[in-house]
């Protein structure tokens, strides 16, 4: 693990490890040996094609969806924006009539 090969390298005074430690570092109970992260795509059933199509549909309607509220909170944080923009545009206006009557 790379708890373990940190504190190697501790003890080692920062020195890189040797071959043969390393090797006896992924022997220990608990160390991760590169195992595959996902199951190979090729395990697919031979009749499984229209099931797909409907799950990758699924996947676009999703997408479509996530897409659209996206677009709608950008909208309405423009607005906030623009909105917040005229306050201190009308602040900085009263501002200056009050510099003024002085």
């Amino acid at each position: 693990s790379f708890q373990a090969r940190q504190a190697a390298i501790a003890q080692n005074e920062g020195r890189p490890l040797a071959a043969a430690q390393v090797a006896q570092i992924r022997q220990q109970p608990g160390a991760v040996v590169n195992a595959p992260p996902v199951r190979p795509a090729a395990a697919k059933a031979a009749g499984d094609g229209a099931s797909s199509g409907d799950a990758v549909a699924a996947q676009h309607q999703a997408f479509d969806l996530a897409q659209a509220e996206a677009a709608e909170l950008q909208r309405e944080l423009a607005a906030l924006d623009a909105m917040m923009m005229a306050q201190l545009k009308n602040e900085d206006e009263i501002l200056k009539k009050w510099i003024a009557l002085i």
